[in-house]
């Protein structure tokens, strides 16, 4: 039987520049602009185009899609070539969309306070009543965070996105995030709070948002983002059972 399904590839990336990043943990991305990593981002491009999208979603608020939008439209007019930002939606999103000919980019995003409880709280909140949980969560994340630096430090773009995308990886980044449903006190869940009504909630607005930009069986979506959202995401589109999820380890 044909599979009829439309096609999705989470390319998960570390965040390349400073676009009001709220990350936990921050990367120095090392000067995206020198020649040498213009050369190594230029080769992930040419990796990705493999894909064939013909749509690409990106980390950015649909509440602020025009600003996106003017901000594409200047640069496929080559307005903006020159002052083209450091960040991953402008280096891949913006580069790999105008060489495909695509006239749009669209964003897809979801950021908003909800439930009252930002992730710092949940972090107090478990300083104050379970120490070592509050350690190990700061154990693992400034560990995850020195082995990023080493690899964006050492290693050139391409591969530093392969060794992010590997599937233990993910899953470890996941087991972390687990974690925080455990920051309780007897029925107060205060970590669950955050999961369900930031963190999960998020990713399933992302997940809605790209599937309302399917138009037909044929489409193609590359959705770029965090690496932090692949797991969920890659999880949301293949549990859903509308969309061939493709591999990033097939075009790396």
């Amino acid at each position: 039987m044909t599979d009829t399904k439309p096609s999705v590839l989470v390319f998960g990336t570390y965040h390349m520049g400073d676009r009001g990043n709220r990350d936990l943990y921050q990367l120095n991305s090392n000067n995206i602009n020198s020649d040498k990593k213009q050369s190594e981002i230029r080769e992930v491009i040419e990796c990705i185009k493999a894909y064939k999208p013909t749509k690409i979603a990106v980390e950015f608020e649909t509440v602020r899609a025009d600003i996106l939008e003017d901000q594409y439209q200047k640069y496929i007019s080559k307005e903006l070539e020159e002052d083209l930002e450091t960040d991953e939606i402008h280096q891949f999103g913006f580069r790999i969309a105008e060489e495909l000919g695509h006239k749009e980019i669209y964003p897809v995003d979801w950021n908003r306070p909800a439930g009252g409880v930002p992730m710092g709280f949940v972090y107090e909140f478990l300083k104050e009543t379970n120490e070592d949980l509050y350690k190990e969560l700061i154990e693992d994340g400034e560990e995850n965070n020195k082995h990023q630096q080493e690899l964006i430090n050492t290693k050139s773009i391409r591969e530093v996105l392969v060794a992010m995308n590997h599937p233990e990886k993910l899953k470890k980044q996941q087991e972390t995030y687990l974690k925080l449903a455990l920051a309780s006190v007897n029925d107060y869940y205060l970590g669950i709070e955050w999961l369900a009504n930031y963190w999960h909630r998020r990713n399933l607005i992302i997940f809605n948002n790209v599937k309302q930009l399917v138009n037909n069986s044929d489409e193609r979506i590359l959705v770029i983002y965090g690496v932090g959202h692949k797991y969920l995401l890659d999880h949301f589109f293949e549990g859903s059972g509308q969309f061939h999820v493709h591999s990033i380890h097939d075009y790396l």
